[in-house]
């Protein structure tokens, strides 16, 4: 190739830039809708026991305010299931200690979990009628997909029925 084409291609950091300035307008389309999303997302669920808050494989310390404990978090589960997570990861590099904030800290662990394992009886049985709307509170602060949401509405709806 010569210099003179070489010149004319992008550089690779403009390529980068260009995808994440995409990447973050398709977040929701990432979460709902996607097959291939999905089928990421139910693998690394039949794993996510083993990688939930593993410190020695995680991308990144996770504290969020109002709870003591840190949290070792991965890359993978989250960014395809929070939009939340997907905006956060977009600049962060390994080793990152991120520090959130959400509605309602004591809702999150369980959220957080989920998002592991993708147990959504073991998530069900979580809910109670004091703290379901703190659990939705939390499922839109992080932007969830609708799985997440429909589990929540299947817990108001079998409340008032």
């Amino acid at each position: 190739m010569s210099t003179r084409q070489r010149k004319n291609l992008p550089n690779i950091n403009q390529r980068i830039r260009k995808f994440r300035v995409k990447s973050s307008h398709i977040g929701r389309k990432l979460i709902d809708g996607n097959p291939i999303t999905s089928y990421l997302i139910e693998k690394l669920h039949l794993i996510g026991y083993q990688y939930y808050n593993d410190k020695s494989t995680s991308f990144a310390e996770l504290r969020v305010e109002g709870i003591t404990r840190t949290f070792w978090i991965h890359k993978e589960f989250l960014v395809l299931q929070s939009n939340f997570f997907h905006e956060i990861f977009n600049d962060k590099n390994i080793g990152t200690v991120i520090d959130i904030t959400v509605p309602s800290p004591g809702t999150f662990e369980s959220i957080l979990e989920y998002l592991y394992d993708g147990n959504e009886e073991k998530w069900y049985d979580t809910f109670t009628t004091e703290n379901w709307h703190s659990v939705w509170e939390n499922i839109s602060y992080l932007e969830l997909g609708s799985k997440a949401r429909a589990i929540c509405i299947s817990f108001c709806e079998n409340q008032i029925n």
